[in-house]
């Protein structure tokens, strides 16, 4: 028995943290002991190794090892006393964790090394409780263990949140999270444990938990965050999106469940934001298709937004049925992504923020034609789609106007279409942005009209020129659908009531067209017509109407 390593003392400090792991090592014969935790955690040969110094360098994280050898070195020369350092180290599971080691060297008579021993304390231990909140953190949540009862994993996210701090600062938004935090505890009560992720992310674990309990939960936790009071008794209306998982069916070990709750998260985000999304193996194909439409996007912007084309489909006069402008319409191709939809590639730019970079080159590409078809077709109208995440763009306003004037164009013959493929959540600054350019001459229009729940809002809210009715509604468009057709008459009796100029989109048959005929619209467009062609194909076409 080695009477240095083999005590009591040793044992008792060995087992008194998870975190913490005890080493020692007799110099004289350089034989080593280290506690089960860390052999365990580190994956070290065994509790008692000789050589121990060179086994555990190789754990180092390369970067580190120059620093940790050099304190140790100043230790065992004698030019210090003791070993404080701190540094990555790999365990177990393959993943470097921060560790501050410390370390005493003790001599003999002769005052030759005798004996170095030390701890080691995983600096993510420290982390347990989060300061803001109280909750746990991440680090606490690693050390749940999913491989017995069956529960659920909930993982949610508040919608827009930054927008919160940029309007009332970073103190209120703080404040917001801590009283949210609160309702969380509230609503789950001891049976669950709630954990606080970086920023406004929350994980929240139900042993036993299943997806009818979590969906309950889910709706109660939204509706507490739009009832939520700030700083000085102040409402904040929050919004949520959620992602879940339940295991063991999915999984059992923390890095695959949380990849789930991720990927089902990802995907509210993006399809269904403000909503509650199971994983399933579906959200994991859709999970790697938006990985590599992500991927293929920013390659193609990088690319001097190769594969990106405009085509143009035009509007025609309703009641001559004479080709009076177009629309341009991003299209976008890789021969490697042949399932991906215009729609996939748009929701996808719009969720990255590349919209901003691809938005500005659809203005660039359409300001170029448009410039030749006003002195080569006068009178041709071109519109162009624009998301309203590019508005909130503080810059893109007077970028348009700086543009148009760069090209030398009437603006009155440019219409800026807003599409309703995001929420809008300002008026107030949409509306003097929409003022701005109609004050320089710039048509407004409102894209894919009647489709979403915001439509009569934008319109009471927003001064435009026209509105689009979208074409999901004109296909199905019969004497006998009561239903579509009182949706049109309706929309159309308010547009002219507010004197504001309707556009159908979606005409693709001659009994679609009769029965639009029988309303007082102003411009068609629709396959019937002509489908959406590359530039050069649509000037032919134009050249025979103007030339």
């Amino acid at each position: 028995m080695n009477s240095i390593l083999d005590n009591d003392l040793f044992q008792a400090l060995s087992t008194t943290s998870h975190h913490v792991y005890i080493y020692a090592c007799d110099m004289k014969k350089d034989l080593s002991r280290w506690s089960e935790n860390a052999v365990d955690y580190f994956d070290m040969p065994g509790e008692y190794m000789t050589n121990a110094g060179s086994i555990w360098l190789k754990r180092i994280h390369p970067d580190d090892r120059e620093r940790y050898t050099r304190d140790l070195e100043q230790v065992f020369s004698g030019r210090n006393t003791h070993h404080k350092c701190e540094y990555r180290a790999l365990n177990r599971h393959g993943e470097y964790v921060w560790l501050e080691c410390r370390g005493t060297l003790i001599l003999d008579g002769e005052q030759k090394p005798k004996l170095f021993a030390g701890l080691m304390t995983r600096l993510d231990a420290k982390n347990k409780y989060d300061p803001l909140t109280n909750l746990k953190t991440i680090y606490a949540f690693n050390n749940c263990d999913f491989t017995g009862k069956p529960g659920s994993l909930l993982l949610i996210d508040l919608d827009h949140f930054r927008e919160i701090i940029n309007k009332f600062g970073y103190s209120f938004g703080d404040n917001v999270l801590y009283r949210f935090s609160r309702k969380l505890e509230l609503l789950c009560g001891p049976d669950r444990d709630v954990y606080r992720l970086e920023g406004d992310e929350f994980i929240i674990l139900s042993p036993g938990g299943t997806a009818k309990d979590t969906e309950a939960l889910f709706g109660e936790i939204t509706l507490a965050a739009r009832n939520l009071c700030g700083p000085d008794g102040q409402a904040v209306h929050l919004s949520i999106s959620g992602g879940a998982v339940l295991y063991p069916e999915y999984g059992s070990k923390r890095d695959v469940l949380l990849g789930c709750l991720e990927h089902s998260l990802e995907h509210a985000k993006q399809i269904s934001r403000g909503n509650l999304v199971f994983f399933s193996l579906e959200i994991a194909e859709h999970h790697n298709r938006t990985i590599q439409l992500k991927h293929a996007l920013t390659r193609s912007i990088q690319n001097q937004f190769q594969g990106f084309q405009l085509y143009y489909q035009p509007l025609v006069d309703a009641s001559c049925h004479r080709a009076v402008g177009c629309e341009a319409l991003l299209r976008w191709f890789d021969p490697s992504i042949k399932w991906a939809t215009i729609t996939d590639v748009i929701r996808q730019l719009e969720y990255s923020g590349d919209i901003h970079i691809v938005g500005r080159f659809i203005v660039d590409q359409v300001f170029q034609k448009a410039r030749k078809w006003q002195k080569d077709f006068p009178g041709l109208m071109v519109g162009f789609n624009v998301s309203y995440l590019q508005f909130k763009d503080s810059g893109f306003v007077d970028y348009l106007i700086q543009k148009a004037n760069d090209y030398q164009l009437n603006p009155g013959f440019l219409c800026i279409e807003l599409t309703e493929s995001s929420k809008v959540d300002d008026f107030n600054t949409l509306a003097g942005c929409f003022e701005k350019l109609r004050s320089f001459g710039f048509c407004i229009s409102l894209d894919d009209f009647g489709i979403a729940y915001s439509t009569l809002l934008l319109i009471r809210n927003l001064p435009v020129d026209s509105v689009k009715i979208d074409h999901s509604f004109t296909p199905h468009l019969t004497p006998d659908n009561t239903m579509d057709l009182a949706i049109v008459e309706c929309v159309v009796n308010l547009c002219r009531k507010l004197q504001i100029n309707i556009v159908v989109e979606g005409v693709e048959t001659g009994e679609i067209l009769d029965i639009t005929s029988k309303f007082p619209v102003s411009l068609l467009q629709g396959y019937f017509f002509d489908r959406p062609m590359p530039a050069d194909e649509f000037e032919k076409k134009i050249f025979k109407i103007y030339g």
